[in-house]
């Protein structure tokens, strides 16, 4: 099936193909909860909706706060169904540097995911003259919280819920529409076009020898274009389930529950892999180091590949592992050395 140029077109056309399948899947409370396309495009329709009720138009920018889950997802791709264009920022960023961001992309709406976020858009809110309102998915500690220009996500979704042109808009989006600014942590953002998107994720899934049936852990921010394009873009065009997890803390815990096919994650998440290794390596009993240190010297391969780097690679996740990369940065050598020896060729996503 040919796919439209647009990222709404992709979504309507997978979800009428695949509406029962598997897209995300969530750890909530030790449990992986799957969400299908159809479920997707539920959540996506519901949002936009309350977009437009509150005045979204086509063109206009929305600023998304938070760190990576399924919601930041739903709401990302309501703005683009909606015509207008998303925004990620990253979640530690400061106060001053989300203002600085708000102000260069003349963001309208900014969605947070909760307390956190919105006290550093409070903080800023003054010098943003663009900015209108603020959605906040999470209410937890802001029951109190009464502000006429914030609103909940809950309250966004039901003030959309008469509206039933949803169809229509997230039609009327075109190719040459901007869909997105990529932000970097510092510098200026780059405006993409929805062509854009679609072209460089096609590149990027023959550069990376992505499959459909892949699957992923989602450990970048959306800030990274690595995450928004060769992440979550390329995975609803290729059909590749993203896994959230169920807090950042527990990252180590659910790389290993998934056995991901695909892993992208920032130079710290790569070196800390490295580290805890190096950590379990060093606390083994003698004959264990010596044979861990002859494998990854030796580069891998041959009888390491068969007698040690299985367990070494098991106690990571990366049993399945087909695809890795690192997102903005590149990889100390003796990191990517190390990644090398275990079979695994970390590549650098070059911005485009």
């Amino acid at each position: 099936m040919e796919l439209s140029g647009t990222i709404p077109a992709l979504l309507t056309q997978q979800t009428a193909a695949h509406a029962s399948e598997t897209i995300l899947r969530k750890k909530d409370r030790g449990i992986w909860n799957a969400i299908t396309w159809s479920d997707l495009n539920t959540h996506v329709r519901e949002i936009g909706q309350g977009l437009r009720a509150i005045g979204l138009a086509a063109g206009e920018v929305v600023a998304i706060l938070t760190d990576t889950r399924p919601e930041q997802v739903y709401t990302d791709l309501a703005v683009l169904g909606a015509g207008g264009v998303s925004v990620a920022l990253h979640p530690d960023d400061e106060a001053a540097r989300v203002g600085e961001i708000l102000r260069e992309t003349n963001a309208v709406l900014a969605v947070v995911h909760g307390e956190e976020q919105l006290d550093k858009i409070l903080e800023v809110r003054s010098g943003c003259p663009s900015l209108r309102r603020i959605v906040i998915i999470d209410m937890k500690g802001l029951r109190e919280f009464q502000d006429p220009r914030a609103i909940s996500l809950t309250a966004l979704v039901d003030g959309g819920s008469g509206q039933s042109d949803w169809t229509a808009v997230m039609a009327s989006v075109k190719p040459d529409q901007a869909a997105a600014i990529l932000m970097p942590r510092t510098g200026v953002g780059r405006t993409v076009t929805h062509a854009d998107l679609i072209r460089e994720i096609d590149q990027s899934a023959t550069a990376l020898g992505i499959q459909a049936g892949d699957e992923r852990l989602a450990v970048l921010p959306m800030s990274d274009p690595a995450e928004r394009i060769q992440g979550l873009y390329l995975s609803l065009k290729y059909r590749i389930v993203s896994d959230y997890l169920e807090n950042p803390e527990t990252a180590t815990e659910n790389l290993r529950e998934v056995k991901p096919t695909v892993f992208g994650a920032d130079v710290e998440a790569w070196e800390r892999l490295h580290g805890r290794i190096s950590m379990l390596a060093a606390a083994a009993t003698p004959v264990q180091k010596a044979l861990y240190r002859w494998a990854i010297n030796s580069g891998g391969g041959g009888l390491a590949n068969l007698l040690v780097l299985p367990a070494v690679r098991a106690e990571l996740g990366f049993g399945r592992l087909r695809v890795a990369f690192v997102g903005e940065g590149s990889l100390p050598p003796e990191v990517s050395q190390w990644a090398k020896s275990l079979g695994v060729t970390v590549r650098t996503l070059k911005p485009r």
